[in-house]
């Protein structure tokens, strides 16, 4: 098993974070496969965002498993392509007949025109001799945003035989917060909030019975650190914020992460109420 020492990314962009969305970035996706003398589409796809977006791509087999983090940092005719990149393949099998993977786990860059299509190998530049050779092709280009701010993503897989996923990479600016209250078959009128990451508390109260309301103070907050080198290669918590409540007559704090995907989340409260919070991606300004 091979390793090498690598630092997470951060995320690109962060100028043009600060100034608003100037312009959508869009990764153009083709993964290719090389048997022998044929090679095939596996799959195709694009992911699209704000120009801080990043790509994070996996192709999986039941020998292979290839996942990449891949960020720009843009410059007014070129740009530099980073990227994280994490390989595990089958290498063989022990005297005891047990599977014996192999691991890589390396960081690469390189400076592209906005009109290159670039290839990318996960395992290195194939043997010369080589009949199988996995790789992908990807081209990155920018345009207007035209009022949308969320990411996108769209994944064509041509070849059963392997799981492709494309995932856009963006740690968000905003987000919106539904809340509400449920005891039983009964809740709350739900409430809506923006929220800025480690902004201003918000207060509100919340009840499904008036004469016992829950007096909140509400505040979002960026997720702990990630725990693996693994997770912070490939930015896995970036679209993971965490709601932070208190309840002053309580003197109690409790805290519910999850991701910008309106899935709604549930935390028990004491006497008996729960409470129900989604997290989304903001509407397009």
């Amino acid at each position: 098993m091979r390793r090498s020492t690598f630092a997470s990314l951060a995320l690109a962009g962060a100028v043009l974070a600060s100034q608003g969305p100037a312009a959508r970035l869009s990764y153009g996706v083709r993964v290719l496969l090389r048997n022998g003398a044929d090679t095939n589409v596996v799959g195709t796809g694009e992911v699209a965002g704000p120009m801080e977006t990043g790509l994070r791509l996996g192709v999986h087999t039941d020998s292979t498993d290839v996942d990449m983090l891949l960020n720009t940092f843009p410059e007014p005719d070129s740009f530099t392509l980073s990227g994280d990149f994490v390989a595990t393949r089958l290498a063989g099998a022990s005297r005891r007949g047990l599977p014996v993977y192999e691991q890589d786990e390396y960081r690469r860059h390189r400076r592209l025109a906005w009109t290159d299509t670039v290839r990318l190998h996960p395992f290195g530049t194939p043997r010369a001799r080589a009949r199988r050779e996995l790789w992908v092709e990807l081209r990155v280009t920018t345009a207007a945003p035209g009022g949308i701010t969320r990411p996108s993503e769209r994944v064509d897989l041509r070849d059963s035989t392997f799981d492709l996923t494309l995932e856009a990479v963006v740690r968000p600016r905003r987000a919106t917060v539904l809340l509400a209250l449920v005891r039983g078959d009964a809740n709350s009128v739900p409430l809506q909030f923006d929220l800025v990451p480690d902004g201003i508390p918000r207060t509100l109260d919340l009840a499904v019975d008036p004469a016992r309301p829950h007096h909140f103070e509400l505040r979002l907050t960026p997720p702990e650190p990630a725990r693996t080198a693994r997770e912070r290669a490939l930015a896995l918590d970036a679209d993971v914020v965490c709601l932070r409540l208190s309840e002053p007559a309580l003197t109690s704090v409790s805290m519910l992460c999850g991701r910008l995907n309106n899935v709604a989340r549930r935390l028990a409260l004491p006497g008996g109420d729960t409470l129900v919070a989604t997290f989304v991606w903001p509407a397009a300004r």
